[in-house]
């Protein structure tokens, strides 16, 4: 009978102390669901602007969710979005954006979280050359409308092969009447080749400049002898009117027939060669005649141009035909100076007087 009391009595005890434990649960319980459903206050760092917030959301994530604020693969979020949000919690979102890039002929859209130009090429992986151009430029500050454009800029040399169109060059001509003309040469135009470099801006040219003329065939001016007054200068000629006779006919000389415009008679011959004209070997004019050409040993002859027009051919007794070419300070009326290569045998040659030299003309008889 006694243990049956006793045993009554801790069963209360018991029971009383369960529900007593059960009644501080759910006041525990209570408590933490009011203390998360009260208003947190966050602090947001969106892209370097701070902003504080008050919100009953529960995450991280639910909170961006709250404030309409969207996250991209590209966005770096810290802490993560399951993160449970706590009072004073600081969220920080860096987000990245879609910028235009003109490069290469297209339109690259880049997302990107840099703030200026270098680090958006940097992001997209663009290379830039020596030369080429950025706008904006580098160090500026982008923006979701930034657009930026490069030009890639090239140099290259080309060839480009050009005529070179010959001269006409006249020369008075006593022997001819005024108004009359005749070709002494031919005129023959030249080829170069003519070296650019050009300055390249998307493939396109925008400058070039020459750097290099090569010349692959000289050109060669024409000369054309015009009439003037027949008269010859007393100072510059001691040709009398006995000694220009009148051709009178047909004559065979060096085993040619012709028919001489004029007869000189009582002309002087010397002698001249290349380092004559006191020129350099290494000089571009040397051994080159009045007339342009190069000097030729057994055709070249200087002259006095008021005498023996240049371009003419001319017989000269004991000597054979010449061709003249060429001119000299002391080459005056009646004297001629017959070229040769060899100083020596220009010396063996000395002078010779009283020598007859018929005029023949442009045109070498055949």
């Amino acid at each position: 009978m006694e243990l049956s009391k006793i045993w009554m009595t801790h069963k209360r005890l018991l029971i009383v102390a369960a529900c007593g434990l059960a009644l501080l649960l759910l006041s525990v319980v209570s408590c933490l669901s009011i203390l998360t459903t009260q208003p947190k206050q966050v602090t947001l760092n969106l892209d370097g602007v701070t902003k504080q917030f008050q919100t009953e959301a529960n995450t991280v994530g639910e909170f961006l969710s709250e404030q309409k604020i969207p996250v991209n693969e590209t966005d770096v979020l810290n802490p993560k979005p399951e993160t449970k949000l706590t009072d004073a919690l600081v969220i920080e979102l860096h987000t990245s954006w879609e910028v235009a890039v003109q490069v290469d002929g297209q339109t690259k859209k880049v997302h990107t979280r840099s703030k200026d130009v270098a680090g958006v090429l940097r992001d997209a992986g663009i290379t830039l050359g020596a030369n080429d151009k950025v706008e904006p430029a580098l160090t500026s500050t982008v923006s979701k409308d930034t657009k930026i454009s490069i030009t890639r800029i090239a140099e290259k040399v080309v060839q480009v092969t050009q005529e070179v169109p010959f001269q006409e060059i006249r020369k008075s001509d006593p022997t001819l009447t005024k108004g009359e003309t005749r070709i002494l040469q031919n005129g023959q135009p030249g080829k170069a080749v003519l070296h650019y470099k050009l300055q390249m801006a998307n493939g396109k040219e925008i400058a070039r400049e020459l750097v290099k003329t090569e010349v692959i065939t000289p050109k060669s001016d024409k000369i054309i002898a015009v009439g003037a007054a027949p008269a010859v200068a007393a100072s510059k000629t001691a040709v009398t009117a006995k000694q220009v006779v009148a051709a009178a006919g047909i004559v065979s000389r060096g085993g040619k027939v012709f028919r001489p415009k004029r007869v000189l008679n009582n002309v002087t011959l010397t002698a001249y060669t290349p380092a004559g004209g006191g020129k350099s070997p290494n000089s571009p004019g040397y051994g080159r005649t009045a007339t342009g050409v190069k000097a030729v040993e057994g055709r070249t002859i200087a002259v006095d141009p008021d005498v023996i027009p240049l371009g003419w051919w001319v017989y000269i007794e004991g000597i054979g035909f010449r061709h003249a070419e060429d001119t000299g300070g002391s080459v005056n009326g009646n004297k001629i100076d017959v070229f040769f290569d060899n100083h020596a045998e220009a010396v063996q040659f000395g002078r010779k007087r009283s020598k007859t030299v018929y005029i023949i003309g442009p045109q070498k008889p055949d």
